[in-house]
């Protein structure tokens, strides 16, 4: 055995490594203690789980995915008033669900009454299954040039975007509807006493067969017997069941267009005014003559076709001028009307039938004169109405609600009628050839932006939105916000990390000490 030489000794390395691997299990233990918090400490309250992801459906595009808890009712909408988020403050603590509507049926949701659990208990409640709808989301209108105000058809204001009124402090606000766009109108002098985007271009629907007999009753005689094409009988959308052929009265066809919404009885007419594409063209320049310049007419049924637009002003303008023809304002307030029948090509004799008016508002609103309504999966919702009370006639036009009810219309002209003398008009429906195209404001020099979408000057969205949808976008939290668990974590690895290094230092020199002593 070689005996042990005093004059060498073991490394200082070995003790220092010690105490480092010591000072980490300190420094790891003070970490879980400050992670954990002791049993007598009150635990923090579980969350219940989220509910499990539902296969969602395949929506059309002008539809959205929204999420319907079990045990909750559909119900038709009228009103955003009436949807559960609006009634949130008279409800009893809950989770509520989102207003949800059907392909077919818009409808509001009503939340279910949530099951109680027992007191005290700790168990997070079974996650409510939920399913998946299809609903029919609001139309985007089109992108249009920025226009100089006072260049703007019926007044400046009229370029404003939302509810634009001038009322009092006495005077309560229109209606909230779930219109995109509307104008509300003294049908007579022209006053406008409230909009809300008024010149937003959106589909009409077939509110536009309101220019079409605008455009081609002046123009055909209602004795004239027409001979309907194939064309006519092969129209989409609704129709009154032409049969290629077959004699019909112009007067029974402007029956069934404005009275059913028959687009086989517009290709009938169009086809007696020249053809499609004449009438298509003597359409616009119709509109351009009695001042409807957001007005673009594709097809004259009102279908959705290419970039085919209109505005609730330029409605509202149709509307007005079309009233002011004799025939026109007979036709709409018809209740029904005998349409001719017909023999088809395999030579059956089909009768005559009656034609009944779509027009609710005729049904449910004393007073009301008419006048369009209108739906297409991409317009979803239009709407030309008019009613008399008190020696006062008013026009309202409608675009893009997802409700097809006449509840809101009336909501509107009762709103009108109580304070149309109490408000200040925020514009006015211009005369025929009175009103040119708005000029189109000067565009601003595009700056560098910081990447975002839409927030350069120029870029033609508002800033801090997604390009050409309004939905805000997300905004990015400041370096420096940090929450109050990562300074403390923070904190915890730093103290750590110093017991660490002082332990560390400690030993080393107790260490190097030893060593010289030896």
């Amino acid at each position: 055995m070689t005996p042990r030489d005093p004059a060498r000794h073991r490394p200082w390395t070995v003790p220092v490594a010690g105490a480092a691997l010591s000072a980490l299990g300190l420094g790891l233990a003070l970490t879980t203690a400050y992670a954990v918090p002791p049993a007598s400490v009150t635990p923090l309250p579980r969350v219940a789980p989220a509910a499990a992801p539902v296969a969602a459906p395949t929506c059309a595009p002008w539809q959205t995915r929204q999420a319907v808890p079990v045990g909750v009712t559909l119900t038709p909408r009228v009103f955003p008033t009436d949807e559960p988020a609006a009634r949130a403050s008279t409800a009893r603590p809950s989770v509520t669900s989102s207003a949800t509507t059907s392909a077919t049926s818009p409808a509001t949701a009503q939340a279910p009454v949530p099951v109680p659990r027992p007191t005290g208990s700790t168990t997070p409640a079974k996650p409510p299954k939920v399913r998946v709808v299809c609903r029919n989301a609001p139309p985007t209108p089109f992108a249009h040039p920025a226009w100089k105000p006072e260049t703007v058809v019926g007044g400046s204001r009229l370029a404003e975007s939302g509810v634009v009124v001038d009322r009092p402090a006495s005077v309560p606000a229109p209606p909230e509807v779930y219109d995109v766009s509307y104008v509300v109108a003294d049908l007579d002098t022209g006053e406008v006493l409230a909009a809300k985007s008024p010149h937003a271009w959106l589909r009409p629907a077939s509110t536009l067969k309101t220019l079409t007999a605008l455009t081609l009753m002046p123009r055909l005689d209602p004795r004239r017997v027409v001979v309907a094409g194939q064309d006519a009988q092969d129209a989409a959308g609704s129709r009154v069941g032409i049969l290629a052929g077959n004699r019909y009265p112009v007067s029974s066809l402007f029956d069934a267009m404005l009275m059913f919404s028959a687009n086989d009885a517009v290709y009938a007419l169009a086809d007696a005014a020249g053809g499609y594409a004449a009438t298509v063209e003597l359409m616009n320049v119709t509109a351009r003559e009695v001042g409807a310049h957001d007005t673009l007419t594709v097809d004259p049924s009102g279908l959705d076709d290419g970039a085919q637009r209109s505005s609730a002003y330029d409605l509202a303008l149709i509307g007005r001028d079309a009233m002011r023809l004799p025939a026109f304002r007979a036709t709409i307030t018809k209740r029904d009307s005998v349409f001719p029948g017909g023999k088809d090509k395999h030579g059956k004799v089909w009768p005559a039938f009656h034609v009944y008016n779509i027009n609710e508002l005729l049904r449910h609103y004393p007073g009301a004169v008419g006048i369009k309504p209108g739906r297409t999966d991409r317009a979803q919702h239009t709407f030309i109405g008019a009613a008399t009370r008190g020696g006062r006639t008013l026009v309202v036009a409608q675009m893009g609600s997802i409700t097809g009810s006449w509840k809101p219309t009336a909501a509107l002209l009762d709103w009108g009628f109580a304070n149309a003398d109490r408000v200040t008009p925020v514009g006015r429906l211009v005369e025929p050839g009175e009103a040119a195209a708005p000029a189109a404001a000067p565009e601003l020099p595009v700056l560098p932006s910081d990447g975002a979408t839409g927030t350069g000057v120029g870029s033609g969205t508002l800033p801090g939105t997604w390009a050409g949808t309004g939905t805000p976008a997300p905004v990015a939290a400041p370096a420096s916000e940090t929450t109050a668990s990562d300074r403390t974590r923070s904190l915890v690895v730093l103290a750590a990390a110093g017991v660490v290094v002082t332990i560390g230092v400690v030993l080393l020199a107790f260490a190097r000490r030893r060593r010289r002593t030896a």
